[in-house]
């Protein structure tokens, strides 16, 4: 187990957005903590396997995970499920070498906020860290709607929509999810329900918060596995 004490790090004056990581490559999370020096991200552990991981998680109760696929003792599409299943409002964001649309389709269905490459520049890793803390999506509309489509099942009479939520989604914020699983943001969603971005973001929130999810892609996953994309 490599998973450190988040005691260990001098804390902060500012509030800092606690990060684990999750790579059986001591080098590449060197990296990657250096990268996050001095910023608004704290690295509180590292793990070198999906089963680390998921003992890590538990422990230090990351707000986000940067987790690699392929990985000698545990891999990270399995540790991904478990990770989703016990800590639902942490964002994990699939980090690998593999440019795979089967292991993306997979990671999104598991739970995953994003699947990035490691071969991303330091600016681009920033950008989509900071996107993946505002609850925004990381995947190219053509990525996710690749991914939603094995997802996709049609909503037949006697299925509402509602039936697991313990509070229903409003008819505007089932509009507002449908065009949320189309890979769009709240400005052009609010464009096309005249209404401002700020209540579309207003509404977002109040969707990722009754569905129990941790963000816009699994709440696009929610809309997918209950027949609410477009054309279902």
């Amino acid at each position: 187990m490599t998973a450190k004490n988040p005691h260990q790090t001098a804390p902060s004056p500012n509030p800092q957005i606690s990060v684990l990581l999750v790579d059986d490559h001591a080098i590449w999370r060197d990296g990657i903590r250096s990268i996050l020096e001095d910023t608004e991200f704290r690295v509180v552990g590292e793990a070198s396997s999906g089963h680390e991981a998921v003992a890590a998680a538990q422990s230090l109760l990351p707000q986000i995970v940067l987790l690699d696929i392929r990985m000698a003792g545990g891999d990270g599409l399995d540790a991904l499920r478990t990770l989703k299943s016990e800590h639902p409002q942490t964002a994990v964001v699939m980090l690998t070498s593999y440019e795979n649309p089967t292991y993306m389709a997979r990671a999104v269905a598991g739970g995953a906020a994003g699947y990035l490459l490691k071969g991303l520049k330091r600016a681009e890793l920033m950008t989509a860290l900071r996107a993946v803390a505002n609850g925004e999506m990381l995947l190219s509309r053509e990525d996710l709607a690749r991914s939603l489509h094995s997802l996709s099942q049609p909503l037949n009479e006697t299925t509402s929509v509602a039936q697991d939520l313990i509070q229903p989604l409003s008819e505007r914020e089932i509009d507002v999810l449908q065009l949320l699983a189309t890979g769009l943001n709240n400005r052009e969603i609010g464009g096309l329900l005249f209404v401002t971005e700020n209540t579309v973001k207003t509404h977002v929130v109040h969707i990722i918060g009754k569905l129990g999810v941790s963000d816009r892609v699994q709440a696009a996953v929610w809309a997918a596995r209950h027949g609410l994309l477009a054309g279902t």
